[in-house]
């Protein structure tokens, strides 16, 4: 056995003479001894070679674009286009479903979560009211702040004397009626008007939908919440907080139901509708 190997390993290494030499003359112009061995490996390392040298050319380089089925740059963009506007469609959707799993709640009687602290690392939100400041309020007067006063006789809203501060003064074109599902105002104004909160609270949504484009919704003391649609750009998010009268949006004519530039406001409490107008003055 083991000559047999030895035979083997002498054979492979046995030295053999490959030379060139001139066809007419048999002149000799080149010689040199190799080993079946040696010629193997020299045909190992072309090989070697040529595989990279074509996976080189292929994938580096635009010899790839004539390998059959292999996508063009323009299929390969339209392929990422498509992925974009698929992902695109899933948030659309989740968010229309965010809305309206919300806005059941609200009808329902329930206080919306959106578990903030989960997402956002707000300091904790203190839901205390805020004290009537009689010489601030002297001094500004409420013309520039465009605050609406309200007394309840009746306790429709179960609280104290509450300052409604007006979101945007115009025309209310569309009133409220709870029976036909109109459970707001509509307000007209002029185009790209600044949105202002009604009172103080805490952004519990600011997203977008079809049929109501961007929509926000307050979180306010008292088991109060108010909702602000159709608006053209959304200036704040969930979590922040905001007091009355800061801007929070810009008026649009975003979604399907709205018909023109205008403010869709909503006030609820306990999951019942109220009117605006009972406690706000929205004209000039």
């Amino acid at each position: 056995m083991v000559k047999k190997k030895q035979s083997f390993f002498k054979r492979i290494n046995k030295k053999y003479k490959l030379s060139v030499a001139d066809k007419v003359t048999f002149l000799e112009i080149y010689s040199t001894s190799i080993s079946i061995l040696k010629f193997w490996a020299v045909v190992f390392l072309i090989f070697i070679a040529g595989v990279a040298l074509v996976v080189i050319l292929f994938f580096y380089t635009p010899i790839r674009n004539l390998v059959p089925g292999y996508p063009t740059p323009q299929t390969r963009m339209h392929i990422l286009q498509n992925a974009i506007m698929v992902d695109s469609l899933y948030s659309e959707i989740e968010m229309r479903d965010n809305y309206l799993a919300k806005i059941q709640t609200i009808i329902s009687g329930g206080v919306v979560d959106d578990n903030v602290d989960e997402e956002f690392d707000f300091p904790e939100i203190s839901m205390a009211t805020m004290g009537s400041d009689t010489i601030f309020e002297r001094l500004v007067g409420p013309e520039k702040y465009r605050f609406s006063y309200f007394m309840s006789d009746e306790g429709i809203l179960e609280t104290p004397r509450i300052n409604f501060f007006v979101p945007v003064r115009g025309i209310v074109t569309n009133r409220f009626h709870a029976s036909p599902g109109h459970f707001g105002v509509d307000v007209v104004a002029d185009e790209n008007s600044p949105i202002m909160a009604v009172l103080e609270g805490t952004v519990i949504f600011a997203e977008w939908s079809i049929t109501t484009g961007n929509v926000i919704q307050l979180q306010h003391d008292y088991n109060l919440v108010s909702i602000y649609k159709h608006n053209s750009e959304i200036l704040v998010k969930p979590g922040d907080r905001v007091k009355a009268g800061d801007v929070i949006a810009i008026m649009g004519d975003e979604g399907e139901y709205s018909t023109g530039p205008h403010l869709h406001l909503e006030l609820w409490q306990n999951g019942i509708p109220l009117d605006p107008e009972m406690f706000i003055n929205f004209k000039n």
